[in-house]
């Protein structure tokens, strides 16, 4: 099924500039309870992000790309970004979609492969409403662009260090399945669902073949990151004015220009 010593992928660094992931959820019409805030942003911001990334001269790359890039780093635009979406939600296919389809900006959504044309029902036991999932026809649709790239995020969406390596194994080879099934080529990426992973889980992933894995540390990809344990930066709900994080546009350039790394924190503490 697989092996507990699959080895770490090596990597050559050439380059000392790290890369931001960004990770988004739901792109929203109206606003949602204050307890949501970290699993969405509004239709409105998300389209200040994109636009004040593309005035900045970012350029959106794939996962691909960053793999790709630990071995050659020459391959990378000046200012690089990467673009997430976490479970599907269906709110990507206006208000994500076309814009960044305007702007030349590929992106990556990862499917809760069981939960399609359904609802994130994983979010009612963490005290969160269920919204509404992305159809297949939707995703056809979207894929078909171009711009849009598909990868699993499970099966159910469980928290994957919880599980047995048997479970972990299933949610992750079936859901690859379901996805080389309807595109005709097997993904190579993947997303731990809450963030949540093991060494197990992350050697589960190797044995499956995937290139990268994300996680939801807050960080941005370093050359000599093992690309099955890659951080991103999380892009949340904020106020245009706001106590806690201040006026809105300059938070959001924080999170993408820090060199804050919170795995540098947890080394600390070990």
């Amino acid at each position: 099924m697989f092996r507990q010593d699959s080895p770490v992928a090596s990597v050559a660094p050439r380059c000392a500039n790290p890369i931001p992931i960004l990770m988004y959820h739901g792109v929203e019409d109206t606003p949602l309870p204050a307890n949501h805030k970290h699993l969405y942003v509004m239709a409105s911001e998300f389209a200040r992000h994109m636009n004040s990334l593309k005035r900045a001269g970012y350029q959106a790359i794939t996962l691909d790309d960053v793999v790709a890039s630990q071995k050659d780093a020459s391959i990378l635009p000046e200012k690089p970004i990467v673009l997430t979406f976490d479970d599907g939600y269906a709110n990507l296919y206006r208000n994500v979609h076309p814009i960044l389809g305007e702007l030349g900006y590929p992106y990556t959504v990862y499917l809760v492969s069981g939960k399609i044309g359904q609802t994130s029902d994983w979010d009612l036991a963490e005290g969160y409403v269920a919204r509404p999932l992305l159809k297949w026809r939707e995703i056809h649709r979207m894929h078909r662009d171009g711009h849009a790239h598909f990868h699993p995020h499970s099966i159910t969406h469980p928290r994957m260090a919880q599980l047995s390596p048997q479970e972990a194994y299933r949610e992750m080879s079936e859901s690859r399945d379901v996805l080389a099934q309807e595109f005709g080529v097997a993904p190579n990426h993947f997303c731990y669902p809450f963030g949540s992973y093991s060494d197990v889980t992350r050697d589960i992933a190797a044995e499956l073949g995937f290139v990268s894995a994300v996680t939801t540390e807050f960080g941005r990809v370093r050359p000599t990151d093992d690309p099955l344990r890659l951080p991103r930066i999380s892009m949340y709900h904020v106020p245009y004015l706001s106590f806690t994080y201040g006026i809105a546009p300059l938070n959001f350039w924080w999170r993408i220009q820090s060199r804050e790394d919170r795995r540098d924190r947890r080394s600390l503490r070990r």
